[in-house]
């Protein structure tokens, strides 16, 4: 099972006016540094590679499977949470990919994970990789979808990371990532990936 990006989330859950808001600096103030701070942030969080395995803002994913399961049954997607499968194919004997008509799919949550299934699975052929199902994964199209703790994580990290710009602050005991920003987090980690 692999993960591709086909289409990135068009803004972040925090924006650069609000980081700046957040460290009392004045507009054009180090801003180059601050949005490098802030993408970092965001990265650390979102997507496959983030640490949460969530994606935060509406983003379009395309995941392989190396199995097509029998009529009626299910696979289980990677990321959360899931708004809308885009397209589910499977890669038949004659080296094609065979689309899974839309009306035969259908997309479920169970035990907070999300599933498609079809009724009807083309069949397919040997390859390796034999399924393909693109879906829209994210809170939603705005930054304010995205639960407040999280934004508050974001915000919080891109801070730490413009104010201390070592690994490690000496000052005192050496301490790395506050603690609160992981608690405040939790929550929302998949812990099963």
């Amino acid at each position: 099972m692999a993960l591709s990006l086909i289409a990135p989330p068009v803004l972040t859950p925090v924006d650069l006016d609000q980081l700046r808001a957040h460290l009392r600096l004045e507009e054009g103030e180090d801003d180059e540094y601050l949005q490098r701070c802030l993408d970092t942030a965001v990265v650390h969080y979102d997507g496959d590679d983030g640490e949460l395995g969530r994606a935060l803002i509406a983003q379009t994913w395309r995941e392989t499977f190396t199995t097509v399961p029998p009529a009626g049954g299910s696979v289980m997607l990677s990321l959360l949470p899931v708004a809308s499968v885009s397209k589910v194919e499977v890669l038949n004997p004659a080296d094609a990919w065979e689309e899974v008509p839309g009306s035969a799919v259908e997309l479920f949550e169970a035990d907070d994970r999300f599933h498609v299934s079809s009724a009807i699975w083309p069949r397919a052929g040997r390859q390796r990789e034999t399924l393909r199902i693109e879906y829209v994964a994210g809170y939603g199209v705005a930054a304010s979808a995205v639960p407040l703790p999280i934004c508050q994580a974001i915000l919080l990290f891109a801070a730490h990371l413009y104010k201390c710009r070592e690994p490690v602050v000496f000052s005192g005991a050496p301490v790395e990532v506050p603690l609160s920003i992981g608690r405040l987090v939790a929550n929302y980690k998949v812990w099963w990936r």
